[in-house]
């Protein structure tokens, strides 16, 4: 009885060493995907072949505007929370959520603000031919921004 088994476990054994190699081989030898360069980043400095200098200079001002930039989300959404609770009284102060509204727009103007000068300065340590890519590239860039923040999860409404 024992001799019937032992072909099905040889048999499984070398089905999973198989399965698990090819497994790890997809995993250590994927070619990069068109995925891998989806950020922002990685598309500025792939499409304008930045070298390693250019790169060094890229990230310092992407550091920088990032923390810029994360202050200002912060402080808006104080804002929007402090706007909202506004609601919370039967009579709303309109002079008061004005007063915030404007607060808010003038924070979302800092943020846009500030990305436009780094965009700036992302120019500025291009040279003259990748000038001439980063102004044919810009707009993706932007919508590449929008698209690599994270999605709120959602449920889906029924319908």
């Amino acid at each position: 009885m024992e001799t019937s088994k032992l072909p099905f476990w040889k048999i499984f054994a070398i089905t999973l060493l198989i399965s698990n190699t090819v497994i790890l081989a997809f995993i250590f030898f994927e070619k990069p995907t068109m995925a891998d360069d989806k950020g922002p980043e990685k598309f500025i400095i792939k499409e304008l072949k930045f070298d390693e200098a250019q790169i060094e200079s890229f990230n310092k001002l992407k550091f920088a505007h990032q923390d810029s930039v994360q202050a200002l989300q912060r402080t808006g959404r104080e804002l929007r929370e402090n706007y909202f609770q506004l609601l919370r009284n039967d009579s709303t102060d309109q002079v008061l959520a004005n007063q915030i509204l404007i607060q808010i727009a003038n924070n979302q103007k800092a943020i846009e603000h500030i990305a436009f000068e780094h965009f700036k300065s992302v120019k500025n340590i291009c040279d003259s031919v990748q000038k001439v890519k980063f102004d044919s590239i810009i707009l993706e860039v932007i919508h590449r921004m929008k698209d690599n923040r994270p999605k709120p999860n959602r449920p889906k409404p029924n319908r």
